[in-house]
């Protein structure tokens, strides 16, 4: 897997339980009472196109239409639907979704009610300064306007505009850096550093309004150079891992795209090379080298195969670091955590063998995009196809 198997054994029991997962996921997909993609039906939808690339037949395609009809139906009587991050990834996956022509609508006429809805909420967070996260606050209303831009560049121009003269202006500025404060606990002050509720979201976020020329880059250099100085003041002498995730918390961190080194390491990559930086590019590659090297879970607190916490994130992240770089080392570790994906199915009680580490209480869990069997199967059909298949988007890689 990526760029190919090394064993036609593996590539046949990849194909086996990418399979299973389908099946198994469309036994239980009404077990998924939430809309959205992360934990919802639209992750199912997601998968069926994806398994219709993989498998080249056109029935799967029919149905990943049905299943975003059917997540879309869901909306209203949703009791746990989530602003921003719900309706933010109704956006993202309607336009990916017809990108890859799954979907007949049109995103600027589907999405013409949320845009104003997700504007006004986001000119709130604004108001209270949160600027938040992918997937709270003014951000994650950000994320959703970012992607956006994609299809209705003239009118979302000015939103994200305004979101990043927030951005600067909410800032915390001190003579070592700038930060953000977190409302993500409410009134427990939290200052997060890495992806997805810190300040490498917030850099990252900035990084791709540049790249994308939305708002002119040489206006938002002083505030990432300031957003990376606070970052790097906060680096830790560990053996394995080289930053904490939250400055009043300084526990251990794991790696993983939700939180950890994986996240600072990818926005110091981006932005070295979307602002010519290149001591950014370069502490982004030593950054990301050294999380190449931890394999075991002693240094890697990783327990499971998903997305944001498993193996995974993880090869989907080296797979997309490989791309960037052309490095050697980074193609082999995205091809070290897409085989130990299959090492992850031995659980008695999950779905195709796969159960998440944490968060059982939630009961989609298991099932849905973000920890269970849906982003497992997507990641698998990723690395089998590697040429032919792209959901960097989805999972916050901008």
């Amino acid at each position: 897997m990526v760029p190919s198997m090394t064993s036609r054994v593996l590539t046949e029991a990849a194909k086996s339980k990418i399979n299973e997962i389908y099946h198994v996921v469309s036994a239980n997909q009404e077990q998924l009472t939430s809309f959205g993609f992360s934990r919802g039906f639209l992750g199912v939808s997601v998968l069926n196109y994806l398994y219709s690339v993989h498998s080249a037949e056109p029935r799967y395609f029919n149905e990943a239409k049905l299943m975003f009809d059917k997540a879309c139906e869901m909306i209203d009587g949703d009791p746990d639907k989530s602003y921003p991050q719900d309706f933010a990834e109704l956006g993202i996956v309607c336009q990916y979704l017809y990108k890859a022509g799954v979907l007949d609508v049109a995103p600027n006429e589907f999405l013409e009610d949320i845009d104003v809805i997700l504007l006004k909420k986001m000119r709130g967070e604004l108001a209270q300064n949160n600027i938040g996260g992918f997937v709270n606050g003014a951000l994650g209303y950000g994320l959703y306007f970012l992607h956006r831009s994609h299809f209705d560049r003239e009118r979302m121009q000015p939103i994200v505009a305004e979101l990043v003269h927030g951005i600067i202006k909410n800032a915390i500025r001190t003579d070592k850096g700038c930060y953000w404060k977190s409302q993500l606990k409410g009134n427990i002050e939290s200052t997060y550093l890495s992806m997805p509720h810190g300040s490498a979201a917030v850099a990252l976020f900035l990084t791709r309004v540049a790249e994308m020329a939305l708002f002119p880059a040489d206006q938002m250099k002083e505030i990432i150079t300031q957003t990376i100085a606070f970052i790097e003041l906060h680096r830790v002498q560990d053996q394995h891992y080289q930053f904490i995730d939250i400055v009043q918390d300084p526990h251990k961190s794991r790696l993983a795209l939700c939180y950890g080194d994986m996240g600072i390491g990818y926005m110091l990559l981006r932005a070295g090379k979307v602002f010519n930086n290149s001591p950014w590019y370069q502490d982004g590659v030593a950054l990301l080298k050294n999380c190449a090297m931890r394999h075991d879970e002693s240094n890697t607190g990783v327990q499971d195969a998903g997305i944001l916490f498993g193996a995974t994130g993880l090869a989907l992240m080296f797979d997309r670091i490989g791309r960037i770089t052309n490095d050697t080392l980074m193609k082999e570790t995205a091809r070290f955590w897409y085989l130990k994906i299959l090492e992850y199915d031995n659980a008695q009680n999950g779905y195709a063998g796969f159960r998440a580490a944490n968060n059982q209480w939630h009961t989609h869990t298991n099932l849905a995009f973000s920890e269970g069997v849906i982003g497992i199967g997507c990641g698998l059909i990723k690395g089998l196809n590697p040429d032919h298949v792209d959901f960097d988007d989805l999972i916050w890689l901008l």
